[in-house]
């Protein structure tokens, strides 16, 4: 088991957000986290990276990850961790990139902090990582500033390096949501592509069901910081139990006359 997270409660300031999640994932496996705004699905993820924002703080329970409990490590102990086990791809990756500086540059500095890298083998494989997420000529886009590029040409910059060091584990928020339908599916296509090549396990939150539907071989549904349903993929579209999971699904377009669910 690579992930099990047991009985996840999270506080903010001292005000219960999320309560009581429990979930695991295989090497391999991708999950999706769906509810709206507000649901706790970014909290979890945040969690499980370490990383809960303001006075976010794990109340209770246990992230076992390859066996060993993170659910509270220092700052010291996640160095170790982050950016080479378990990697984060943002929202818009373009608000983590430094405005001022080229891609190149951050790459360069990205991987060679974490590894002994020299800085033309540095550059070799920051070349090699935007080639695989189909960047074309990506010589340019090494000399390129962020605000240079496209919002698709970013995301996928921010994919790169998140898959630098080969991660067990991927975490993806949101990551097509401020992008456009077309770049959306080749987005999500090139994703599940580069993760299922790497054998990565991968949590990947959105409010879309149809996303989840499209990429995962489990879903968990999250409304008002509590699990509704879980399950593997086929049982939650073809079988939801939980009326806010039909509510998710019935507000997915019709393709072709069909719903998911009728």
């Amino acid at each position: 088991m690579l992930l099990d997270v047991k009985n996840l409660s999270i506080a903010y300031q001292g005000k219960p957000t999320v309560s009581d999640v429990n979930f695991d994932l295989q090497a391999g496996e991708i999950m999706a986290i769906v509810g709206e705004s507000g649901s706790g699905k970014t909290s979890v993820i945040r969690a499980i990276l370490g990383c809960l924002s303001g006075n976010g703080q794990v109340e209770g329970g246990q992230i076992n990850f390859g066996g060993r409990d993170i659910a509270h490590l220092n700052n010291k102990e996640w160095l170790s961790i982050r950016g080479k086990d378990i990697a984060m791809i943002f929202q818009d990756s373009g608000n983590m990139l430094n405005p001022v500086q080229t891609i190149g540059k951050q790459f360069v500095e990205y991987l060679q902090l974490h590894s002994s890298m020299s800085k033309s083998e540095a550059v070799e494989k920051a070349c090699s990582l935007l080639t695989r997420m189909n960047l074309p000529d990506p010589q340019r886009v090494m000399e390129s500033h962020a605000f240079e590029l496209s919002g698709g040409m970013r995301q996928r910059v921010g994919i790169a390096m998140a898959l630098a060091f080969a991660p067990k584990l991927l975490l993806a928020d949101e990551p097509t949501s401020a992008l456009d339908v077309t770049t959306q599916a080749q987005i999500v296509d090139e994703l599940m592509q580069v993760v299922h090549e790497a054998g990565s396990a991968m949590i990947i939150v959105t409010h879309n069901i149809g996303v989840a539907a499209h990429m995962a071989d489990k879903i968990m549904v999250m409304a008002g910081g509590k699990v509704v349903e879980y399950g593997s993929t086929a049982e939650v579209i073809e079988h939801p139990q939980a009326d806010y999971t039909r509510t998710l699904l019935q507000a997915v377009p019709e393709i072709g006359g069909t719903r998911y669910v009728g």
